[in-house]
């Protein structure tokens, strides 16, 4: 699969520059060593505050704070001085994973999956032929802070925001686990794939970290 390989560069590429979420590494890879599937863009989960210019703008949107684990309360409203401009928000949003299958029959495979090891949202769709599977949980939380540079709520609401969305990010990131126990079964019943390990030796990752 060439898209496989572009992806896997890129992938690799991504984890030498210190742009992969460390959290998943071990579960991208070993997504990215099963026969027949690839990841593209996914994220471990995360909180933050974010400006954005308008709703629906996220393009020209401002992340003030975006961390993969909890959140302090001090770390928050030091970010909130920062704010300038647009709505403010605290997001709190959970894992996401974005997996390519070869044919419908593993994407629907994938799809039982997802929503097996409790990631309700897995949806799959086929966009420019390729079958896509969001792999996706139910967790997520916005909570409007202020706007325009001007903070509309006080320290007790927003301490509560920011405990209500670390809770949700702990919750959406104690699924990882069983999510990885699926997939090391799905391994078994699709193969392993050679170009990943060949792909892995010529960008020197098993130096660094341990493949499955």
């Amino acid at each position: 699969m060439k898209a496989k390989r572009e992806a896997l560069t890129s992938l690799f590429t991504a984890m030498r520059e210190g742009k992969v979420d460390g959290d998943i590494i071990d579960l991208l890879l070993l997504i990215n060593s099963i026969d027949g599937i690839y990841t593209t863009s996914s994220c471990s989960g995360r909180i933050g505050i974010i400006e954005e210019p308008a709703l629906g703008a996220k393009p020209l949107s401002r992340w003030l704070i975006k961390v993969h684990r909890p959140i302090g309360f001090e770390e928050a409203r030091k970010a909130l001085g920062n704010a300038e401009r647009g709505l403010i928000f605290l997001k709190s949003q959970p894992p996401i994973f974005h997996v390519v299958a070869e044919d419908i029959e593993k994407a629907k495979r994938l799809h039982e999956l997802g929503l097996a090891s409790g990631f309700k949202y897995t949806t799959f769709k086929v966009i420019s032929k390729r079958y896509l599977v969001e792999i996706n949980a139910t967790e997520y939380l916005t909570a409007p802070l202020g706007r325009d540079g001007r903070i509309l709520i006080d320290d007790e609401y927003l301490r509560f925001a920011v405990e209500l969305g670390n809770d949700m990010l702990r919750r959406s990131k104690g699924r990882l686990p069983r999510l990885e126990r699926s997939f090391r079964k799905l391994r078994e019943e699709f193969g392993e794939d050679e170009l990943f390990y060949e792909l892995a030796e010529e960008h020197g990752t098993e130096g660094k970290w341990g493949l499955p």
